[in-house]
C-alpha cells in the first residue's frame, strides 16, 4: 500500500511538471545585458563630495524605455588595485529617472577608471529594454 502511494505522488509530480500551463506566456522576459548603444544612453557621474575625499560618488541616469537594475562597481585605482562593490538588493533606476549610490575608500585622486555593470529586461532577451511589470498588449 505505500509502496502505491509513493509511486502515484511521485507519478503525479513529475506529469505536472512536464503538463501544459495555460497562462503561460508565449515570450519568455528575460534579463540580458546592456548592448553598447543602450550603455550609451546611461549617463554616468562620478566624483567626490567637497567634506568627504574618501567616499566616491555616483550618479546613474537611464534614458532607456524600460527600467535598468545595476548590480556592481567595479573602480581601478592608479596603482593597480581593484575596488569593487556589489549592489545587494541590485540598484532600480526607472525610465527618465536617476539614482546615487556611493562606493567608499576611493580616495579622491586615486582613480584611474571605473565601470559599472547593469542588466534590462527584454522579450525573449531581443529588443527593446521593457518593464517586466507592465502588461503588453497584443499577446
Amino acid at each position: 500500500m505505500y509502496r502505491s502511494v509513493v509511486f502515484i505522488i511521485l507519478v503525479t509530480y513529475i506529469s505536472n511538471s512536464f503538463s501544459w500551463n495555460p497562462f503561460a506566456s508565449k515570450e519568455e522576459i528575460e534579463e540580458v545585458s546592456l548592448s553598447p548603444s543602450e550603455s550609451n544612453l546611461i549617463q554616468k557621474k562620478a566624483g567626490w563630495a567637497n567634506d568627504d575625499d574618501k567616499t566616491l560618488l555616483f550618479e546613474i541616469h537611464s534614458d532607456l524605455n524600460g527600467p535598468i537594475q545595476c548590480s556592481s562597481v567595479n573602480v581601478e585605482l592608479k596603482d593597480g588595485k581593484q575596488v569593487n562593490k556589489g549592489l545587494i538588493p541590485k540598484l532600480f533606476i526607472p525610465h527618465n529617472a536617476s539614482k546615487f549610490l556611493s562606493v567608499p575608500n576611493v580616495i579622491k585622486g586615486t582613480m584611474k577608471s571605473y565601470s559599472i555593470v547593469c542588466t534590462c529586461f527584454k522579450k525573449n532577451g531581443k529588443g527593446d529594454c521593457i518593464n517586466p511589470l507592465k502588461k503588453t498588449t497584443g499577446n
